[in-house]
């Protein structure tokens, strides 16, 4: 019997395909990952040969400083220059007294050169000085499609993603943005969540031609300003406590000059007429927020909305001026005081159906 031994007696996962080995081990952060390398050598190929490569840490499990270092050096060694196509990264300081973040970007630098096609690079947990991300000099790739930000400071004039040609999803949560624009002519998908600092004193320009998909929403400063979204289909925007466009006169002569209101464009308006060739719209603000009924003065059309919803900011008037110039819209739903009012059961004075002008 010792003499029909196989390579499956000393490893219990022999006879498991080299399929399902990678499987398991692309959920494996980098750290327990890489150990396997000193089972055999299949095992330092498989994991060689990942896609995904994760340095995520919860807590306690977080590395000391140097463990960290050498834990990132010892990665980009072994696994040389194979092709990711998911790399996930909880930002780390180095043990300086600048909290300088050089093993972070070492990382991001060995994901795009490796040609990742997602990048998440999140630094929720640290309780000190955030990691500086400069998107114009950070980020050239000309495989990245998806990006997710957490927790970072984008400190840079113009966020331009002219470098990453075809970016399409950009998802930025809890992040100080000190930039005045962001740009991608690339960008499909763009979602600003869960509490972003964003300019108070000059609005955030976005600039997304081929955009189809825009969530804003719980940030705190000035509503961005959006340039034309001519493929646009759906947006959420969410304007609550946190947005600064809010004026005790609500008639832009207010006498703070750091009132939102004096930062109010002269025409055009600043989220209506770009969000004007969406099909579903979801607009929410706290009644004493202006924008949106300011942003009705300039008449706006949304020739292609067909699902609406609202929430108690309007008037009559504003409502009675958004029907009149959504000529296909089929479904309205209001929420007043958290509560949801559906045209088809709650209100005779709205159609499901409408055609023509109400």
């Amino acid at each position: 019997m010792l003499e029909m031994a196989t390579a499956s007696d000393s490893d219990p996962f022999g006879d498991l395909p080299d399929e399902l080995l990678s499987r398991v081990l692309s959920f494996l952060p980098a750290e327990n990952a890489v150990q396997t390398c000193v089972l055999d050598t299949r095992w330092r190929d498989l994991w060689r040969r990942l896609t995904s490569l994760l340095f995520v840490f919860d807590g306690p499990t977080f590395p000391r400083y140097n463990r960290f270092k050498q834990l990132v050096k010892l990665v980009i060694c072994l696994r040389g220059n194979s092709p990711l196509i998911r790399c996930e990264i909880d930002a780390y300081p180095d043990d300086e007294p600048e909290n300088t973040f050089t093993n972070t970007r070492l990382l991001i630098d060995y994901a795009l050169a490796c040609e990742a096609e997602e990048l998440v690079v999140r630094a929720a947990d640290i309780q000190y000085d955030l990691p500086v991300f400069d998107v114009p000099l950070s980020l050239i790739s000309q495989h990245l499609k998806t990006l997710h930000l957490e927790g970072v400071n984008l400190d840079h004039s113009a966020l331009n993603f002219s470098g990453c040609p075809v970016l399409e999803d950009l998802r930025i949560q809890l992040c100080n943005i000190r930039a005045y624009e962001i740009s991608s002519m690339s960008l499909k998908r763009l979602c600003i969540t869960e509490y972003c600092l964003l300019p108070d004193n000059v609005r955030l320009l976005i600039c997304a031609p081929s955009l189809i998909s825009l969530h804003l929403e719980d940030f705190e400063g000035l509503t961005p300003f959006l340039e034309n979204m001519p493929l646009l289909e759906t947006a959420h925007v969410s304007l609550k406590d946190g947005c600064h466009d809010h004026c005790r006169s609500n008639r832009g002569v207010c006498d703070n000059i750091f009132c939102g209101c004096h930062t109010y464009p002269v025409k055009e308006g600043v989220l209506l007429n770009s969000l004007s060739n969406a099909a579903k719209l979801d607009l929410i603000a706290l009644p004493k927020m202006f924008l949106y009924r300011w942003d009705l003065k300039w008449c706006p059309v949304f020739g292609e909305l067909k699902t609406l919803l609202l929430n108690e900011w309007f008037t009559a008037v504003d409502l009675v001026c958004i029907l009149r110039h959504s000529p296909v819209l089929e479904i309205l739903t209001l929420q007043l005081d958290n509560t949801e009012i559906h045209p088809l059961i709650a209100t005779p004075l709205i159609v499901t159906k409408m055609s023509g002008r109400s």
